[in-house]
């Protein structure tokens, strides 16, 4: 894959670049551009697969990009980078056709990783190299419906058992996939994939117009033609036999649930991208009705314009609040946005996500941090997809930084004590130093290390240990995670150094704690 970086600010740019192994994800960063003008030049000199882009820039805008690409139908797919205030400006941007957006403040390794799968899984060949590993397709037949997905029909009549007439594209998901896929060991987490496509497979080899694709290891899809059935009805009452036929075998022979969304119909090959996005629309649905196990298009409330405009005048609001440190006053607000969506359920999981995320990060910018203890009692958000659990876990989040903030102003540490810890709390992971601390805040070390003893009453190094060793101790309860993985993940350079360290602050080696907790 081919991506290319488009940003004014340099600082920007290296940190995109310095973000992942690019390499290693398969991909070259074929160069970068500082303001639009040059950007549409770039793409046209380099041709890349992805160009990921500011929206605000100087001489032409992201907007006026997307535009332009639009205009001459270049064949780019666009990931937006705007800050937590261009809400205006995205929406447009998706409306262009961007395909994604990150705010930049809280861009990272996961959101960077994820993004490049998704664009890989989306648009396969046509903007990728071939794909490898557990989600390549693994024949002839797989990549013509792979590629049928995402609009590129060919060869559908002589290379499948497909044929025109009343089809629907109906992809499924496993129901509680964290908590199915601890059941398996890391070594062994690919045997649920590969059985269940064993299984759903199997059953279906012996039905007329039906093919099965597996997109990845938690999504896969099933094309169901009806050529022979007149009515819709007919076609209907067919496609929810099937659909209950997976959904029993999977839960007889693998002990999963699954969950479900059933495109409508649609006349011929052309349709299947059309029926694939209705499939993932109404299987998004999840989110707001964890209980429900089966989603239909047809069935969604179609929204109006007012509805999403009210979303926005209360994100508005919250925002407004959070820069006034009125808390209490976001808080209610935060409840009656809430409320809204549980209501109107008119945004899709990723973007309620994406405004969580971005309330964090204001109330971060504002001075509040979580304690670790509360830190890991919301760790688990990734593997949250019901909205009243999402809701409730960055509540927490958000009052315990509220706390946070109000307890270290009520202990009369200075800001720069405040800011060590803060800075800690998010980078534990990493290499700390008295010399880096002095070189952030512009203070000698000396002065950092006096300081921060006098007013917390214990060394820098003493507290740094102490909250890597509480991860850590989270951490050892997951038997997925190797001792060795541990230790590195909470900052430690090998395991023997942070064997002696865990054993100082708990009386315990990291395996006999691990052996008495879990």
């Amino acid at each position: 894959m081919r991506i290319l970086i488009v940003d004014d600010e340099p600082l920007v740019r290296i940190g995109i670049k310095s973000a992942i192994d690019w390499e290693a994800q398969g991909v070259d960063i074929v160069g970068e551009a500082g303001d639009g003008e040059e950007a549409l030049s770039m793409i046209t000199e380099t041709v890349p697969d992805v160009v990921l882009l500011d929206i605000k820039m100087p001489k032409m805008d992201g907007i006026e990009v997307l535009r332009a690409m639009k205009e001459r139908q270049l064949p780019v797919q666009a990931v937006v980078l705007s800050s937590f205030d261009d809400i205006t400006y995205v929406k447009e941007a998706l409306k262009l056709g961007a395909f994604d957006y990150f705010h930049k403040p809280d861009m990272n390794e996961r959101e960077l990783t994820a993004m490049l799968k998704s664009i890989r899984e989306q648009f396969g060949s046509q903007q990728a190299p071939a794909r490898t590993g557990a989600n390549a397709p693994g024949s002839r037949k797989e990549q013509i419906l792979y590629d049928a997905l995402h609009g590129n029909v060919h060869d559908l009549s002589a290379e499948t058992g497909l044929k025109e007439g009343n089809m629907y594209v109906v992809l499924f998901k496993i129901k509680d996939y964290q908590a199915v896929i601890k059941r398996y060991t890391k070594e062994t987490e690919s045997i649920l994939p590969n059985t269940v496509q064993n299984v759903v497979g199997e059953i279906l080899s012996t039905e007329k117009e039906v093919e099965f694709l597996r997109l990845n290891e938690q999504l896969y899809a099933v094309f169901i033609s009806n050529s022979e059935l007149k009515s819709l009805l007919a076609s209907l009452t067919r496609v929810n036999k099937m659909v209950q036929m997976i959904s029993s075998a999977l839960k007889r022979f693998v002990n999963i649930d699954i969950v479900l969304g059933i495109s409508d119909w649609f006349a011929d090959f052309d349709g299947i991208s059309m029926g694939y996005e209705q499939a993932g629309r109404a299987l998004s649905q999840q989110f707001y009705h964890p209980e429900t196990s089966i989603f239909y298009y047809q069935h969604l409330r179609q929204k109006s314009e007012s509805v999403y405009q009210q979303a926005d005048v209360y994100l508005s609001q919250m925002k407004s609040a959070l820069r006034e440190e009125a808390n209490d006053r976001f808080l209610e607000l935060l409840s009656t946005w809430e409320k809204f969506l549980e209501q109107e359920e008119c945004m899709e999981e990723k973007d309620v996500r994406k405004v969580y995320e971005g309330l964090k990060f204001m109330i971060a910018e504002s001075g509040g941090k979580p304690s670790g203890a509360v830190h890991e009692e919301v760790a688990g958000l990734e593997g949250i997809h019901d909205f009243q659990q999402l809701s409730a876990a960055y509540r927490t989040l958000f009052e315990a930084r509220f706390k946070h903030r109000h307890d270290l102003e009520f202990k009369g540490y200075s800001q720069l004590t405040r800011n060590i810890m803060e800075y800690t709390e998010e980078h534990y992971a990493e290499s700390l130093s008295l010399k880096l601390f002095g070189e952030l805040f512009h203070v000698s070390p000396n002065y950092v290390s006096r300081l921060f003893k006098q007013e917390v009453g214990q060394g820098l190094f003493d507290y740094i240990n102490e909250l890597r060793i509480e991860k850590a101790k989270v951490l050892l309860k997951n038997y997925r995670y190797k001792i060795y993985d541990v230790a590195e993940m909470v900052g430690f350079n090998n395991q023997a150094h942070f064997a002696i360290v865990f054993q100082k602050y708990t009386g315990f080696s990291p395996k006999q704690y691990r052996k008495e907790e879990v």
